[in-house]
């Protein structure tokens, strides 16, 4: 119990002694570009010293908005709007929630150079569309005749989704490399072929 005491004074002690240096001041105060200037926004705080880098998204609590952002020793080297590359914001309304969900992970992914993992939750979210629109869960391949014989694709969108699939398939089974310019027109064709089918 002494212990616990002593380990909360020493952290209290440590948060006064940074308020008296006025140590808070110094940090990056960022403000959601989303909100800002619509609705009262919450500013956030980050503390980065010396030789230490943060670089991630930040998720505003507040609209749900997510904007990418990198600090070096303290400094805010890029902010952007929004994350780079959104197409989830191209999808139908019609589209299902847990599907748009699926696509804007891919674009994370992405975001982060995780691209095995941006086109393996565009196969995903391609299979899930085609099982929402009546098509028996069974191999993705015969998921896309199918769709195309009972014309919910064209052929066109038929050989798009394909190359999809072979992405994604290089994602969850091979060891092949992806490039970004790849990654990135798969999750363009996926937002494509999902919007021909949420017609």
């Amino acid at each position: 119990m002494k212990k616990i005491v002593r380990k909360i004074k020493n952290i209290k002690d440590v948060i006064i002694a940074l308020k008296k240096k006025g140590e808070q001041k110094e940090m990056p105060v960022v403000n959601c570009p989303n909100c800002q200037g619509k609705k009262r926004s919450d500013s956030i705080i980050l503390k980065c010293e010396h030789s230490a880098k943060i670089q991630g998204i930040i998720q505003c609590l507040r609209c749900e908005h997510e904007f990418p952002i990198t600090i070096v020793n303290d400094t805010i080297q890029k902010i952007d709007v929004a994350l780079p590359g959104i197409q989830s914001d191209k999808l139908n309304q019609s589209v299902e929630a847990d599907i748009k969900e699926d696509v804007e992970e891919a674009e994370r992914c992405n975001y982060h150079q995780c691209y095995k993992a941006c086109v393996t939750m565009c196969r995903r979210a391609l299979q899930l569309g085609l099982i929402d629109k009546g098509i028996t869960d069974t191999r993705l391949s015969l998921m896309l005749q199918g769709a195309l014989k009972d014309k919910l694709i064209e052929q066109k969108t038929y050989d798009l989704a394909t190359s999809i699939k072979g992405y994604g398939d290089i994602g969850a089974h091979r060891r092949e490399h992806l490039e970004p310019k790849e990654v990135e027109l798969v999750i363009y064709a996926t937002v494509k072929m999902l919007n021909e089918l949420f017609q």
